[in-house]
C-alpha cells in the first residue's frame, strides 16, 4: 500500500453494504458549520424594495412577498427561513445574527453601532419567533425601535463588524469545520468618504480569508439604490476575479423572498464529497501503479424523516440505550472480546471472533479499478441497481489528476464509450461493478454563465449475475391500431414538463409543518398544497373525449366501471 492509500476513503467505514447505503441516504456527519448573518441597517434598508409596485401588482395581499415591503423585513424573513431549514437539515450547525448601523450597540468590544442580536448557537423556537416579529409589517418597526433604537446610524466601521464576527467564531465552544459570514447590504461602497476605514475593512476581509472564514455578499436594491456594483468595494473584499466580477454584476439583486432564499441556500449548500478514492488505470512498464485521485459525490438521496428520540416520562430528559451481554449461568457481564459469532453449516457450528469477522469482510482497499471500455449502447434500462454517484478529479492527493481525468473524459465522449470498473467506496465494503458514464459540460443558452451540467462521470451501479431475475413470459393480448392511436392522443394531452424541485414530499412537509406549529405555539399548521395530486378537472378538459372513445372500444356494452367486490364483514357474536 502506498503512503497516499492510507488516506483513501477517509469519510468513514461501514460494517456492510446495507449500513453504507443508509449512511449515504442520511449523510451522517459529526461536523458542525457556523454561519453569521451580518445585516446592514442603513436608512435605505427601510425604504420600499426596488420595483415593489411592479413586482407585487399580481400578488395577492395574503401572499408572503406582499407583506415584505422593505429590505430589512426581507432579510429578517430570510434569516427566519434559514433557521427553520437548519433545524431540518442539520440542527447541530450554529448560526447567529449581527446588525451594523444601529443606534444602540451590544458587543464585547463596545464598538459603536454594532449590535449582536443572536450569539453563535443552534437555532431555537424563541429565535425564530423573534425574527418573525421583526419581519411582520405590523410589528417590525416597533420591535426594531425597542431593540436597536429609533434611528439608523451611518458612522459604523465594517472592519469592526467583521472583527466582531471573527471573535464570535473564536469563542465558539464547538469546533467548526466551516465558517461563513453572509453580508446583507444595499450599499456597494460603505466607506466612500473614508479611505482609511475602507482599507481597514479590506484588510480585515483578507485576514478572515487567510484563517478559512468565507465571506459572501447578498445585495438588496431599494427605491433609491437601483444598482449594486461589486467593483467599487466588494471585489477586493470577496477577492473576485474579473470573470467572477462579471458574473456577480450580471446577477439581478432580488426583492422577492424565494429568490433571495435560493441565493442564500446555493451559497450555504455543503459541497462535501461522499469519499475521496484513487482511480487505478493499471501499472506502468516499470511496475509503478498509474493512478489519479477522484472525489465521489451523491447526486440524489431520499430525504429521511427525523429520528425519534426517547424521553423519560417524568423528567422529559433524553434517555440512552445501553446494551450489556450476560452469561446465563453466572450472570457475569461479557466484554466484546469474550463474544464469538457462530454459523451452523451441515449440523456443525462454525465459530468466529470479531477479528476474523473483520478479515472476512475485507476485500481490498477503496477505489476505482479499471476493467475495460464498452459502448454506451450496451447499457440497458434494467441494469439499474441503486442510486449512483458523480465523480470529479481531486488534486489534493495526486497532482495532475485533472489532466488525466479530462483526457479520459474527452475520449469517452468522442467514442461514446463508458468505463467498466470495480468500485469500493470504503474499507470493509464489498466491491461493486460500476459503469462510469461520461457527461460533457452544458451551459444555459438563455442565461449567461448558468451551467446546467458539469464535466464528469456518473457512477452507475451494475448488477452481478446473482442479481438478475428471470420473469415469466405471459401471453398478452395485443391492442388494435386504432386503440393505440387513441392512447397516443391521451398521452399527448397529459404530457407536462417535469421538474423535481416543484414537487415537495407530502409526508415530510406535513410532518415538519406540524412540528413547526407545535414548537412556535401556532394554532394550526400552515396549509400545504399537495402538487402530487392530479387535477381531475384539467385532465377531463384535455382528454375527456378520447377517454369516452376508449371506453366504447375496450369495454363491453353495459360494463360499469369502478365496481369492486365488497370485503367480507365479520359477523357480530352475541354473548
Amino acid at each position: 500500500m502506498s503512503l497516499l492509500d492510507q488516506n483513501w476513503g477517509a469519510g468513514g467505514s461501514a460494517d456492510d453494504e446495507a449500513q453504507d447505503d443508509n449512511q449515504q441516504g442520511r449523510q451522517i456527519t459529526t461536523s458542525r458549520d457556523g454561519t453569521l448573518m451580518l445585516i446592514e441597517c442603513a436608512p435605505q434598508m427601510f425604504e420600499s424594495l426596488a420595483n415593489q409596485l411592479k413586482q407585487d401588482s399580481s400578488i395577492d395581499d395574503d401572499d408572503e412577498d406582499a407583506q415584505l415591503t422593505t429590505g430589512f423585513q426581507l432579510v429578517m424573513r430570510a434569516c427566519q427561513r434559514f433557521y427553520q431549514s437548519k433545524i431540518i437539515s442539520n440542527d447541530k450547525d450554529l448560526s447567529g445574527i449581527i446588525l451594523y448601523g444601529t443606534e444602540n450597540s451590544l458587543n464585547a468590544f463596545d464598538f459603536k453601532h454594532i449590535y449582536i442580536l443572536h450569539e453563535l448557537a443552534q437555532p431555537s423556537a424563541e429565535r425564530i419567533i423573534q425574527l418573525e416579529t421583526l419581519s411582520d409589517k405590523n410589528t417590525y418597526k416597533v420591535k426594531y425601535d425597542e431593540l436597536f433604537g429609533s434611528t439608523q446610524a451611518t458612522g459604523y466601521s465594517l472592519n469592526e463588524a467583521l472583527w466582531t464576527c471573527s471573535n464570535l467564531f473564536s469563542n465558539s465552544p464547538q469546533r467548526l469545520t466551516m465558517k461563513r459570514i453572509f453580508i446583507f447590504t444595499c450599499n456597494d461602497q460603505p466607506h466612500a468618504s473614508n479611505l482609511t476605514l475602507e482599507r481597514q475593512a479590506k484588510q480585515r476581509a483578507k485576514d478572515l480569508n487567510d484563517v478559512g472564514i468565507q465571506l459572501e455578499v447578498f445585495p438588496i436594491l431599494t427605491e433609491t439604490i437601483t444598482r449594486f456594483d461589486f467593483k467599487k468595494f466588494f471585489q477586493d473584499v470577496l477577492m473576485l476575479s474579473d470573470e467572477d466580477l462579471d458574473i456577480r454584476n450580471n446577477q439581478e439583486p432580488t426583492g422577492r423572498l424565494n429568490e433571495l432564499l435560493k441565493l442564500v441556500y446555493s451559497k450555504e449548500h455543503k459541497k462535501r464529497a461522499y469519499c475521496t478514492v484513487p482511480f487505478s488505470l493499471g501499472k506502468a512498464a516499470d511496475g509503478t501503479p498509474l493512478e489519479f485521485s477522484v472525489s465521489v459525490y451523491n447526486m440524489v438521496r431520499p430525504c429521511p424523516k427525523p429520528t425519534k428520540i426517547k424521553l423519560d416520562m417524568k423528567t422529559n430528559l433524553e434517555t440512552k440505550i445501553v446494551t450489556k451481554h450476560y452469561l446465563p449461568e453466572t450472570a457475569e457481564i461479557l466484554m466484546p472480546s469474550d463474544i464469538q459469532y457462530g454459523l451452523d453449516v451441515s449440523n456443525r457450528r462454525i465459530l468466529f471472533d470479531a477479528d476474523e469477522i473483520k478479515a472476512i469482510k475485507k476485500f481490498g482497499d477503496p477505489g476505482f479499478e479499471l476493467l475495460g471500455f464498452k459502448s454506451l449502447s450496451c447499457l440497458l434500462p434494467h441494469h439499474y441497481v441503486k442510486p449512483g454517484h458523480f465523480i470529479y478529479p481531486d488534486e489534493k492527493y495526486v497532482e495532475g489528476s485533472s489532466c488525466l481525468f479530462n483526457a479520459l473524459l474527452k475520449k469517452c465522449l468522442e467514442k461514446k464509450m463508458f468505463i467498466l470498473c470495480q468500485f469500493s467506496a470504503r474499507r470493509n465494503t464489498p466491491p461493486r461493478l460500476v459503469a462510469l458514464i461520461p457527461q460533457g459540460e452544458e451551459m444555459n443558452k438563455k442565461v449567461k454563465n448558468d451551467r446546467l451540467a458539469s464535466n464528469g462521470f456518473h457512477v452507475h451501479y451494475l448488477p452481478y449475475a446473482d442479481d438478475m431475475r428471470t420473469l415469466p413470459k405471459n401471453d398478452t393480448t395485443r391492442a388494435a391500431n386504432d386503440e393505440v392511436d387513441l392512447f397516443k392522443n391521451v398521452i399527448r394531452g397529459l404530457k407536462f414538463k417535469y421538474r423535481p424541485d416543484k414537487f415537495e414530499n407530502p409526508a415530510l412537509q406535513t410532518l415538519w409543518r406540524n412540528i413547526e406549529a407545535t414548537a412556535l405555539n401556532k394554532g394550526e399548521p400552515d396549509e400545504f398544497i399537495d402538487l402530487t395530486i392530479p387535477s381531475v378537472e384539467n385532465q377531463n378538459r384535455k382528454v375527456a373525449g378520447y377517454v369516452d372513445e376508449l371506453k366504447q372500444m375496450i369495454f363491453p356494452p353495459g360494463y360499469v366501471m369502478g365496481t369492486t367486490k365488497k370485503s367480507a364483514t365479520k359477523r357480530k357474536v352475541c354473548l
